[in-house]
């Protein structure tokens, strides 16, 4: 009975040692569930400097790809712009640059002049934004065209000198800063659609220059794959075969692509990359 006695006692007191240890454990998941209450309402009631301070914190990471672009107004080159009403029925393309004056931007926004033309034939509007005022990017200009002659600065830019703009663009620089400390833009580009949401994002650092070429490819795969369903493959080019998406079985694919296709004869044997050929 003794030895059972003391058995029992050693159990006893295994259980209260489980409970007790339960309990501080309790007791320390409360303590930081209060602490993590306290800079909660510290944050969005004593720190916080706004609402507006506050809806940032909870709207991060920011705009991408599927959202719609803010429809913000801002003075431009061409005067006041309303971002959806520039856009209207067409394919806007939206870039930022770090600031007026600068070498890689100087070379970045010449080309892009030089190829408006090819933006133009495919339906699509140009639309700059630097946090400079509308006045140096006009003196800016002059430097541009002059650096390209022939190639006319045509497309807007908006300016932004409170930093509000680029911020609900997401294209600020995290690590680029100007001599204040205020953060710049970074070298950010949205492919905008006519239903005013983010079809495509480039985002480069300061000390990288944005290709073109890439970007003219980009809108012409965005295009071919909204006006014909399909998809494009690696590095791909106007005029070779497209990938037909997996949610199209073959025998709506036959019907949808008359013209035929064809299948890779893979080890999987799944079937699944299609290559046709659309107008």
């Amino acid at each position: 009975m003794d030895g059972h006695g003391d058995g029992g006692g050693q159990h006893d007191s295994q259980r209260y040692s489980r409970r007790r240890g339960c309990h501080e454990t309790s007791l320390q998941c409360l303590r930081l569930d209060t602490f993590a209450l306290q800079q909660l309402i510290s944050f969005f009631f004593v720190s916080a400097p706004s609402a507006k301070a506050a809806q940032s914190f909870v709207a991060m990471p920011g705009l991408t790809i599927g959202d719609t672009v803010p429809n913000l107004e801002l003075d431009s080159t061409h005067g006041k712009i309303r971002i959806h009403d520039f856009v209207g029925d067409t394919y806007v393309i939206l870039f930022s640059h770090p600031g007026d004056f600068t070498p890689v931007c100087t070379t970045e926004l010449a080309a892009m002049a030089g190829y408006a033309k090819e933006f133009d034939k495919r339906g699509v509007k140009l639309l700059g934004i630097s946090c400079d005022d509308v006045q140096s990017h006009k003196d800016w200009i002059k430097d541009i065209e002059a650096y390209k002659p022939g190639n006319r600065v045509t497309y807007p830019i908006m300016a932004d000198p409170s930093r509000e703009a680029i911020k609900q663009l997401n294209m600020v620089d995290p690590d680029e800063k100007d001599s204040n400390g205020g953060h710049l833009p970074s070298r950010a580009l949205h492919i905008v659609g006519p239903d005013k949401k983010v079809k495509l994002s480039f985002l480069y650092p300061s000390c990288v220059g944005r290709n073109m070429d890439e970007v003219v490819r980009a809108v012409d795969a965005l295009q071919t794959a909204a006006k014909h369903a399909v998809a494009t493959p690696v590095n791909w080019k106007p005029g070779e075969r497209v990938v037909i998406p997996p949610g199209v079985s073959d025998d709506e694919a036959k019907e949808k692509f008359p013209q035929g296709f064809d299948t890779a004869d893979l080890p999987s044997g799944k079937g699944y990359l299609r290559f046709t050929k659309v107008g």
